[in-house]
């Protein structure tokens, strides 16, 4: 078993000493996340979705991409994609700048989520197959020529939420080009499934596991007085999940992908969360041997 770091969920620390950390954890994989610090989040508190003390933007990840693999690859860690905030639906030259950075960097993945559904409901068919034309455009046009697999992450409020969904789109490619990102955090919140179904669902694609916590919270009665319930980030193991359960049906069905730790909970800091994770996993796969 192998374990990754997803870059977004340390904002207090620098790069080098990201590097350190993982180092002294055994992490092997980092999922590189280029950004753009919104503008009134500089100088303020760190945090995974505000301030970051590595400020890496896409043109930087293009430019230093290659010094970013190298200081990598010098401590014994390997990029194992990149995950940008966008979807198919953007423009080429934007899909393209984050390939390119991808590239650079020889990160081999990149994460490019599904065009945005509409709101009530739709003609799920009609998007389903524009969705499909937009991402055989991207990955014939854009990413294959460059050598990248894009990956689709099963993630709460998009359109590949569940396993079933995410299927709907990645069974119209070859597992070369494009793969998904099992999001067990996420699973949580929308589009949970039987472990042992959803790996079968998605068996040939998973590339690999995002490993955070979700759980649900009570909200009140509304005006009805019917039960409002809200999701709240927490640690894997406080998850609404059981973390054990999806290892084992990951194992059962002969898989060992990557968990790639992603805990945005947030009374510790990122590395605390790291190092206490990274324990955790360890713990876990030796209880299933």
């Amino acid at each position: 078993m192998e374990l990754g770091v997803t870059a977004v969920m340390l904002p207090e620390i620098g790069f080098e000493e990201q590097i350190a950390l993982c180092v002294s954890l055994g992490i092997r994989y980092y999922q590189i996340r280029p950004r753009v610090i919104p503008p009134g989040q500089r100088g303020k508190p760190y945090s995974c979705w505000g301030n970051h003390s590595f400020d890496l933007t896409p043109e930087q990840l293009l430019s230093d991409g290659q010094e970013i693999a190298s200081r990598l690859g010098r401590a014994g860690l390997a990029p194992r994609g990149t995950l940008p905030q966008i979807s198919a639906a953007d423009p080429d030259e934007t899909i393209l700048l984050h390939l390119r950075g991808a590239a650079a960097a020889g990160a081999g993945r990149m994460r490019l989520s599904p065009p945005p559904y509409p709101a009530g409901a739709f003609d799920y068919r009609a998007w389903l197959e524009s969705a499909i034309d937009r991402y055989e455009h991207v990955v014939g046009r854009l990413a294959r020529p460059l050598g990248i697999r894009l990956l689709v992450e099963t993630h709460a409020g998009g359109a590949a939420s569940s396993p079933g969904l995410a299927w709907n789109i990645v069974e119209r490619f070859d597992p070369a080009d494009m793969g998904v990102i099992f999001d067990l955090g996420n699973f949580a919140r929308e589009g949970e499934v039987a472990p042992g179904l959803a790996v079968s669902v998605l068996c040939h694609w998973i590339d690999c596991v995002h490993v955070g916590g979700s759980r649900r919270a009570e909200a009140g009665d509304d005006e009805l007085g019917c039960r409002r319930v809200v999701a709240e980030t927490c640690p894997p193991q406080e998850s609404d999940l059981h973390l054990p359960s999806w290892l084992s049906a990951l194992r059962d069905a002969g898989l060992d992908p990557p968990l790639i730790i992603e805990d945005f909970s947030s009374k510790e800091t990122g590395p605390a969360k790291l190092v206490r994770d990274a324990f955790l996993l360890r713990r876990l796969a030796q209880g299933l041997r």
